[in-house]
């Protein structure tokens, strides 16, 4: 089971490392628009996700209810980004334009 688990982390923390920011410098030199800035939103389901998998993955040993509670997050995640506003988070969005300019 360690095994796995260090493929399955090691996977993620490759792309996040290493694939993420080559695609920045790749849209760079093609002249697109890319940056690391992901929003607040990508950013908050980033950090439920680690946490998460983290509880789910500390003990080393896995049940159905752990899976179920896996899953229950995917779902979760993609009902959220698919009733989301398209323009959440963007400049012109009534949320953006609520909150106080710095």
């Amino acid at each position: 089971p360690g095994l796995a688990i260090g493929i399955a982390v090691g996977s993620s923390t490759q792309v996040a490392l290493l694939v993420i920011p080559f695609s920045v410098l790749v849209a760079q030199a093609m002249d697109q628009p890319l940056d690391l800035d992901f929003g607040i939103l990508n950013a908050a389901v980033v950090t439920l996700s680690v946490l998460v998998v983290l509880t789910i993955i500390l003990d080393g040993r896995s049940n159905w209810f752990k899976g179920y509670i896996l899953m229950a997050m995917y779902a979760f995640i993609a009902v959220l980004y698919m009733y989301i506003p398209p323009n959440f988070g963007s400049e012109d969005s009534p949320v953006s334009q609520a909150l106080p300019s710095h």
